[in-house]
């Protein structure tokens, strides 16, 4: 492949690239090149007949065409099929508004090599509005929609490009129905991380002094095939499960989030561990007025901070991604933390800590997800029911099977949820899923079973006792804490200079004249001095790529979300000037970000009590 493509590959694309060169040197499925001379065409095979896959005429028209019919929309995301040439893909970025994003699903990687060995295809490659997949779409084949949902965007469509389109239609049908999938978990989760950000760090400093030793959930890590786990949910069918529960508790592994915990305790059923990850504080109304004792917790650093306070020293960790806990964790000479699955229910943290544990029989009780036909879909014992939100009078939503009713009403948030443990179940096959929520939604992988069959398929010789042994065992054996301000004393400095350096530049950029933004001052020493020293912050950002991710991770996250819509609208004659205008706009998205985290340090670290700052 050409340098220039193969760089933007590894940098933007590695998944891509891993896949086309895990393709070898096989030849593309359904295409050929045909080069002559200084021409290069792309052919379509089928069968025995080869032809020009853009047709015989003039190629630039028909692309033209295609391009003028398409029903664009502002603010969008659409999937388009194949990549081809990549004329297509040109001339869409090309022609269409800043907001507009374009995925493409190319089924084979072969097509992807043979095209980025005779194209230069730097300029969509570096597009912020281009994203592309190959081969199984499958969640790391989308794994940059994260890029357009933290934008908001408002539509999520297909387009077809039927030279392409047509030689796997099965296929390309199948990436688009994913991504819309993939896009409806993805971007609620993107606005909460944009929106929580900056919570998800201060939550994280904060706990330090309840968490920085809490053992990792991965030390647990496979000993458990032989005890069956239960996933308890909060839905209305909970509270007939509580006889069941009662009889079992020994017998198997019960996991509950904060939602139903209330309700097991005030029916006399310790879970084995309760498992919290929103880091808001309504989360807390799960541990309000019920007895804590003896009942530990797993969480992410991230957790909301007075939970993590009143289950301290009773904690196991796990960290889904925190560079903050990464950089901990590195100076304390330990492993990266275990990253669980967080898809908007906590209850699929839950679902896949019994992969983690290395369960071979998991249940689901109480995760009806769904709406009764009397309009409850929460317990009664919880704190949804203190506020009267257990009952709802919308009756929206999909009509799906239930699993003793013909049919329940799934609503849109819930149908997430549903699509999320089933995607789940789907990928770890050698587990049996059984679903006892007597009134709640079919799951597909997970078959209904009753209370009187789940006992017996649980069977009479398992015990639990390993589990709370083990996990005594971690609890008892954490180390010292270490000295937090030394931990992150050379972020503190990164920080600082990155501060120093943006702040200068975007001040030198707002002091220049309206008048040098004539195309007569392009070469104007100000301006290519101003464009030389962007330099000095790139080779900064890049020589430390773990702070990078933590000031990203915080309030930068949502300033450079803003820099790129701000940058949309910058467009002079004069490109040097556009260019330093747009970098101007990064600078003050990084001065905002690095003076937010400096301050928050000095809250949280450098101002905080002795047992966070010297211990």
């Amino acid at each position: 492949m050409l340098k220039a493509n193969l760089s933007i590959l590894r940098a933007r694309f590695p998944v891509v690239l891993d896949r086309i060169l895990s393709s070898g040197q096989s030849a593309p499925i359904h295409f050929k090149y045909t080069d002559s001379g200084s021409s290069t065409e792309l052919q379509t095979v089928r069968g025995e007949k080869t032809f020009p896959t853009y047709g015989t005429g003039n190629k630039e028209k028909l692309i033209d065409k295609w391009f003028k019919n398409l029903p664009l929309k502002k603010e969008s995301l659409y999937t388009l099929s194949g990549l081809g040439d990549g004329s297509q893909v040109r001339h869409f970025l090309k022609h269409s508004g800043g907001g507009t994003f374009l995925m493409v699903a190319e089924k084979d990687p072969a097509l992807l090599r043979d095209t980025f060995s005779r194209f230069d295809c730097s300029d969509f490659l570096t597009n912020d509005r281009f994203l592309l997949g190959t081969g199984e779409p499958d969640d790391d084949f989308f794994k940059d929609l994260q890029a357009a949902a933290m934008l908001g965007l408002s539509e999520v469509n297909s387009l077809i490009f039927s030279p392409l389109h047509c030689l796997d239609e099965a296929y390309y049908d199948k990436t688009r129905n994913e991504m819309v999938r993939q896009y409806l978990v993805i971007r609620p989760l993107m606005e909460v991380n944009l929106r929580t950000g900056i919570n998800l760090q201060k939550n994280t400093f904060e706990n330090m002094p309840h968490m920085a030793t809490s053992p990792d959930v991965g030390e647990l890590a496979g000993q458990f095939e032989d005890i069956p786990f239960i996933v308890v949910g909060a839905g209305p069918s909970l509270d007939e499960s509580i006889d069941f529960l009662k009889e079992i508790q020994d017998k198997a592994i019960i996991v509950t989030s904060n939602s139903p915990f209330r309700k097991l305790i005030n029916s006399g059923i310790k879970p084995h561990l309760v498992i919290t990850a929103d880091p808001l504080s309504p989360t807390l109304a799960g541990f309000q007025n019920v007895n804590l004792d003896e009942v530990p917790l797993a969480c992410p650093f991230s957790a909301y901070p007075e939970i993590v306070r009143r289950f301290s020293g009773r904690i196991l960790s796990w960290v889904t991604f925190s560079p903050i806990v990464d950089t901990l964790k590195e100076y304390m000479g330990e492993k990266p933390g275990t990253p669980i699955m967080e898809q908007g229910t906590v209850s699929g943290c839950v679902l896949d800590l019994s992969r983690v544990l290395g369960c071979k029989k998991v249940m689901f009780i109480g995760q009806d997800m769904c709406v009764r036909a009397d309009g409850k879909y929460y317990t009664d014992d919880s704190s949804y029911s203190d506020s009267g939100r257990h009952y709802t009078n919308k009756f929206d939503g999909h009509r799906l099977p239930g699993n003793t009713l013909d049919e329940v009403i799934v609503e849109g948030r819930l149908f997430v949820y549903l699509k999320t443990f089933e995607k789940f179940i789907s990928e770890n096959k050698s587990v049996e899923y059984r679903n006892l929520a007597t009134t709640g939604v079919r799951v597909k992988g997970a078959a209904y079973m009753d209370y009187a069959s789940a006992i017996k398929w649980i069977g009479g010789n398992t015990s639990t006792k390993l589990f709370t042994e083990k996990i005594n065992y971690l609890l008892n054996k954490q180390k010292p804490m270490p000295k937090i301000v030394d931990v992150f004393a050379d972020l503190r400095k990164f920080l600082e200079k990155l501060l120093e350096e943006a702040l200068s530049l975007a001040i030198k950029t707002e002091m220049l004249p309206q008048k040098f933004s004539g195309t007569n001052y392009a070469e104007n020493k100000a301006i290519t001095g101003l464009l030389a020293a962007s330099e000095k912050v790139n080779k900064l950002v890049d020589s430390h790529p773990n702070f990078w991710h933590i000031l990203l991770d915080g309030k930068t996250k949502g300033e450079l979300a803003i820099y790129k819509r701000v940058i949309r609208d910058i467009d002079f004659p004069n490109k040097n000037w556009t260019a330093i205008q747009k970098n101007k706009e990064y600078y003050w998205a990084l001065s905002e970000g690095c003076h937010w985290l400096l301050a928050l340090m000095d809250e949280k670290i450098n101002s905080a009590p002795a047992e966070l700052a010297t211990k």
